[in-house]
């Protein structure tokens, strides 16, 4: 076997276990992901397109040579002078480079076809762990939102209590300057009767006054007529 069809199957063995790597069930989607994103893979995948570009033309160029080769060995050991001394041999030699050229054809088939297979299932691998990331960080987000909601709905429940209860001591407020207002009316009424009070104290004290200057002089009056009533008899 000649050191490109070596190559060739190393590839395809590589290939097969890539494969069966890939669906392993243990190995979940996130530590794909993981893998995909560390410096290493990272570097690769920037060339990605253009490495699977050089080994899908590679492995093209080696399955057309191998479908040459068996258009060319096919059907020549019946074309063989099967007369001749070295008919055997030669026949044997055509089957064997026929063998080769179908092994060939089989071997760079099957790697094309998992070459193909394998990219779409990187692919489809590495979006499956991306929306899983993804997924995970909505949930994330979505928790997070679902708690800071909680958390204002329960500032606005106490900021309402609050408000009622500003509310409440408003009022009591307001009863309390309503009361206060009323204290100060009856304070001034209290002035005002007060005031009237000691008018009509001074106003009796100067009938009380009147009164008593009249009943001296009435006194005075009638100790005068007095005398001479006393004289007449």
């Amino acid at each position: 076997m000649s050191i490109q069809w070596v190559l060739v199957s190393g590839f395809l063995y590589s290939e097969i276990a890539l494969a069966l790597l890939l669906s392993l069930p243990f190995i979940s989607a996130k530590r794909w992901h993981r893998i995909f994103n560390s410096s290493f893979i990272a570097l690769v995948t920037a060339y990605v397109n253009w490495i699977f570009v050089c080994f899908l033309s590679c492995l093209v160029v080696l399955f057309a040579d191998s479908i040459r080769e068996m258009y060319v060995y096919t059907g020549q050991d019946k074309k063989l002078d099967m007369g001749s001394a070295a008919a055997p041999s030669a026949q044997e030699h055509v089957l064997m480079r026929l063998f080769r050229a179908q092994r060939n054809f089989y071997i760079t088939g099957i790697s094309l076809f998992l070459l193909i297979v394998l990219r779409t299932m990187l692919s489809r691998v590495s979006n499956i762990a991306r929306l899983e990331a993804n997924n995970e960080a909505i949930h994330k987000q979505a928790v997070a939102a679902g708690t800071m909601n909680k958390t204002l709905l329960e500032e606005n429940s106490a900021l309402k209590k609050l408000s009622a209860g500003k509310e409440d001591l408003l009022e009591e407020v307001k009863k309390i300057e309503e009361l206060k207002d009323a204290v100060k009316a009856a304070e001034r009424k209290a002035e005002t009767s007060k005031a009237d009070a000691d008018a009509m104290r001074k106003q009796s004290e100067n009938l009380t006054m009147e009164y008593d200057r009249l009943l001296a002089e009435h006194q005075k009056l009638q100790d005068a007529c007095m005398p001479t009533d006393k004289k007449s008899e």
